[in-house]
């Protein structure tokens, strides 16, 4: 993936600690730190193993660290500026001339152009190219012309039709209730299982058949008007809704409940809960007391900060709560808007998610019917093979067999030729048994016909289907 180059503020910081301190241990809460950097090529890094038998991590400053620190810029980007300048006066030179001329060349490149990282005379022209062609009306009516990178990167230039972009549909309507006057099942279950305290955190992960919660208390009433309208709006659009409780993914967790609306078969689960934010962590006693005894190198697993519940509410699918990986929707409290103003957005993108997964699964079935019909394919055609194989064997079977009767004939014949009609018993007998043993081998004698086809069973078909396995789809010959 590519990457800048230039370390962010924290990497740059432990880059600035590296140089002063040299060799020495670093801690493990700073290996992604330490890992970017080493992306960079501005450390080099090792992992010696101390004397208690724990492995430490260390760095030292390559040239190109030594460079950054001084200069306040990689050496590779300076490089690539450097290579960018240089042939700036040439590529500057393909920029179209006007307005006009911009037009021109999107028309015949249907549409769009894209200038890779061009430098800044390059980068300037087409600039100016573009503000043209908007300024004197060149663009065609009915289209706009729109760029992206005027400052940095690559250019790209394209000529919209504004009657083929048609702007997205708006977002369902959802409304949300002043007041749970007849709530839906699944919050009137919520609402038993909550009780009637008003302090600490209303939790119903743990509780089945229920909307999984996670707020604190004086929030409880505004969750459950937020998801009434959320399950009215889902039934509303014929999505079925349900609550059901999530395996546990490890051995040591517990599984958790989670609402999930099915749209077209494909089930997207959801929770609410209150978003949190960092405070600093004051250490307890207890925790000062545990550091003191411990080892230096492990004196970092006091937490520097606390998340705390802040009053936000957000709907997301469970498990992405506060996690780093990537959520496929959710919605919260913003600082421009509400999550009741939202939930219109979400359901949108919950729909978006199900179409797109019903074009994957139908995409999918297409794939594997093809991968079915092709497997037959190979059979029929290993079957045809087999059947070719054991008449061609058969033929040439035949072949031999009566170029053997016949050689046994002349054999006969140049006996009886040679002994003058003085033939001894033995060999007598012996001619007789030959003649016998010819016409029992001789398929003209014995009449020639098509050999019945070998049986097309598993074992036999093997030899001509190659990586394709026998037992993939259901076997095309009965009793084989």
């Amino acid at each position: 993936m590519k990457f800048s180059l230039a370390p962010t503020p924290i990497q740059a910081d432990l880059l600035q600690w590296i140089a002063a301190n040299p060799g020495a241990q670093i801690e493990s809460q700073k290996s992604n730190t330490l890992w970017a950097l080493e992306q960079r090529r501005l450390v080099k890094r090792s992992m010696p193993i101390l004397e208690n038998g724990t492995q430490a991590q260390t760095a030292v400053l390559t040239d190109q660290g030594k460079y950054y620190l001084k200069h306040g810029r990689h050496p590779e980007e300076v490089e690539q500026e450097a290579q960018r300048a240089a042939r700036d006066p040439e590529t500057a030179k393909t920029a179209p001339t006007d307005g006009a001329d911009l037009i021109r060349r999107l028309t015949a490149a249907g549409g769009t152009l894209t200038v890779h990282d061009p430098g800044v005379v390059t980068r300037g022209r087409w600039t100016k190219a573009f503000y043209e062609a908007v300024n004197r009306n060149d663009v065609p009516t009915g289209h706009k012309l729109r760029l992206a990178g005027r400052e940095r990167g690559d250019l790209k230039l394209r000529l919209v039709d504004l009657e083929q972009e048609a702007p997205p549909p708006p977002p369902p309507a959802v409304d949300v209730p002043t007041e749970l006057t007849r709530p839906h099942p699944l919050i009137s279950a919520t609402r038993k299982a909550l009780g009637r305290s008003r302090t600490g955190v209303a939790d119903t992960r743990g509780h089945q058949g229920v909307v999984p919660i996670y707020v604190s208390r004086p929030l409880v009433d505004r969750a459950l008007r937020i998801m009434q309208g959320l399950l009215t709006a889902a039934e509303q659009r014929g999505y079925d809704v349900d609550a059901r409780m999530r395996p546990a993914l490890r051995a040591r967790d517990e599984p958790m409940a989670e609402l999930v609306i099915t749209i077209k078969g494909h089930s997207f689960p959801l929770e609410i809960c209150e978003r949190t934010s960092k405070q600093p962590h004051e250490p307890t006693p207890r925790e000062l007391r545990d550091a003191e005894r411990q080892p230096t190198w492990m004196r970092h697993r006091i937490p520097k900060y606390d998340n705390v519940l802040d009053g936000r509410l957000m709907i997301d699918a469970p498990g992405h709560n506060g996690s780093h990986g990537y959520r496929q929707y959710d919605c919260s409290d913003g600082a421009r808007w509400t999550l009741e103003s939202r939930l219109g957005h979400l359901l949108a993108a919950i729909e978006a998610r199900a179409d797109l997964a019903e074009e994957q699964r139908i995409k999918a079935a297409r794939a594997e019917e093809d991968r079915k019909q092709r497997w037959y394919e190979v059979i029929d055609q290993a079957h045809q093979k087999l059947i070719h194989d054991h008449r061609l064997k058969a033929l040439e079977q035949q072949l031999d067999d009566w170029r053997t009767a016949s050689e046994i004939r002349t054999l006969s014949e140049a006996v009886r030729e040679r002994s003058d009609g003085a033939i001894s018993d033995a060999t007598a007998e012996w001619l007789r048994w030959a003649a016998a043993h010819a016409d029992s081998i001789d398929p003209i004698r014995n009449g020639v016909a098509l050999p019945p086809d070998p049986r097309p069973s598993r074992q036999n078909l093997e030899p001509y289907i190659g990586t394709q396995g026998t037992y993939d789809y259901p076997w095309p010959f009965k009793s084989q």
